[in-house]
């Protein structure tokens, strides 16, 4: 390694090397940590590791021991690497971060000094922090957290505060929660501010999306691969869900998206809390808080003998229900007031609500929920001008599957308008003119859309007849 800090100039090749290194008893003391812990020397080996380092990594214990710390910043990830910054130039550092081995660590490297001052060495000790870096405090302060890439944020209810308390204490007395509701309720973000009571306490939190494990990869994902053997091919092994959730919450979502033979390897865990890695004959206990989640009925699923009972009765001890948006308009109102307020964030000029936008959008029903929403007002915002109006609230279309449609009559060309050539063009012009102002918000906007004057946009409205203005449009 190379060193920036004048204080390896002080280390003289002279100076005694303090015995304790070569202690043996030194390395059984680091194996009664705790926490992860290793021993560096000055030139950047690792002189000694305890097994807790080489979980916590997931690297084998040999490969640990007697190599350059900094070799193992593409395993372990950004941490290491800051780390090996902090190392090269002799000094104390703590930092936290996720590992490449999905587990959020506190991380402190402590430089080994003589009486004189000298360095002769580093320890390392990495702790399992168990809390995922929140961004916007200020934010979530005030009730409104922040999540990257989708149209809200948190917004905060009184009915969804009840139901965080009440899982968070079923969770910390043992029980396991589940959590049902139509798609796009909310189950997600709901169970993870369940393991976000505050900076200091939160839990490690794996989320398993339950729809993306076939049951060829259940147990390698799930129980991870013993490092060294023969289903090893990476030399480092693998850790698993269950073992990255240790000593905090396995999320399992979408959970009847799971196989019955999955469900009945879940089951076994579950009832044991122990596992094996494969490759491994070694019985592992891991002390995991399981929230599950499912848009289904799991009793109509149970009764039709495509979910176990047994598993229905493990996860549902504390069950709740995420009521549905359309039944929930106060909660409607304050996520279109959050998505404006970060739409205009970066918006020139500021999008505004029409005032009968609000009453159209709560007429609709919501089969989508949340995730149908923000749909609807991206779609929206996209189309109008500055101004929301009624004719840009546009729900996704899904074929219904129904039945099939009535067979053409004889000399009938399926999907042509009846009348003559000149009937169907002006129905087509017609229709095309009132999309572009009830897109645009107004005839001005639809000509400019269209690429003619507004006077052929005027005569052509006029001669029309049926196209009229959108209510509160402008010429």
């Amino acid at each position: 390694m190379k060193f920036y800090s004048n204080d390896i100039a002080g280390f003289a090749p002279h100076r005694p090397r303090p015995g304790f290194l070569d202690d043996p008893q030194l390395g059984l003391f680091l194996e009664a940590l705790p926490d992860g812990a290793a021993l560096i020397e000055l030139d950047g080996r690792i002189r000694l590791a305890n097994n807790r380092l080489a979980i916590i990594l997931n690297i084998a214990r040999a490969d640990l021991i007697g190599s350059d710390l900094g070799r193992h910043v593409k395993t372990a990830g950004p941490v290491f690497q800051k780390l090996c910054a902090a190392f090269q130039q002799l000094r104390r550092v703590e930092l936290s971060g996720t590992l490449n081995s999905q587990r959020n660590v506190v991380a402190t490297l402590s430089m080994l000094r003589t009486d004189d001052g000298g360095a002769f060495g580093a320890l390392l000790t990495i702790r399992e922090a168990g809390r995922h870096a929140r961004p916007a405090l200020e934010a979530e302060a005030a009730g409104l957290g922040r999540e990257e890439g989708t149209g809200f944020g948190y917004v905060r209810t009184e009915e969804a505060d009840r139901i965080i308390e009440q899982a968070r204490a079923a969770l910390e007395r043992g029980a396991n929660v589940l959590l049902t509701g139509e798609t796009g309720t909310g189950k997600t973000r709901l169970a993870q501010r369940v393991n976000a009571p505050g900076d200091a306490g939160a839990l490690p939190f794996v989320h398993v999306r339950c729809g993306m494990l076939p049951d060829a990869q259940f147990e390698v994902e799930m129980f991870g691969i013993e490092p060294g053997s023969s289903m090893d091919r990476s030399t480092r092994g693998r850790l698993g869900y269950v073992e990255a959730a240790d000593e905090g919450i396995l999320f399992l979502d979408d959970i009847t998206d799971l196989s019955l033979p999955s469900q009945a390897r879940l089951v076994a865990f579950l009832e044991a809390q122990t596992f094996s890695r494969l490759g491994s004959a070694q019985r592992r206990r891991a002390r995991v808080r399981v929230m599950a989640a499912t848009s289904e009925r799991l009793a109509e699923r149970v009764a039709a003998g495509t979910f176990r009972r047994d598993l229905y009765y493990r996860i549902a001890v504390m069950p709740f229900a995420l009521p549905a948006l359309r039944e929930r308009p106060g909660f409607l109102r304050q996520l279109v007031a959050d998505f404006l307020r970060r739409h205009n964030a970066g918006r020139i000029p500021p999008l505004r609500l029409a005032p009968d936008f609000m009453p159209r959008l709560l007429a609709h029903d919501f089969p989508g929920n949340i995730r149908e929403l923000r749909n609807i007002l991206e779609r929206a915002a996209a189309l109008a001008e500055d101004v929301l109006r009624p004719v840009h609230v546009v729900a996704p279309a899904l074929d219904a599957g129904g039945a099939p449609p009535p067979a053409p009559a004889p000399g009938v060309v399926p999907g042509l308008p009846d009348g003559t050539l000149r009937d169907m063009v002006r129905e087509f012009e017609s229709w095309v003119i009132a999309r572009a102002i009830d897109q645009g918000g107004s005839k001005r906007a639809a000509a400019s859309a269209l690429g003619v004057d507004i006077a052929t946009i005027v005569r052509k409205t006029r001669h029309a007849g049926e196209i009229t203005e959108p209510k509160g449009g402008r010429q």
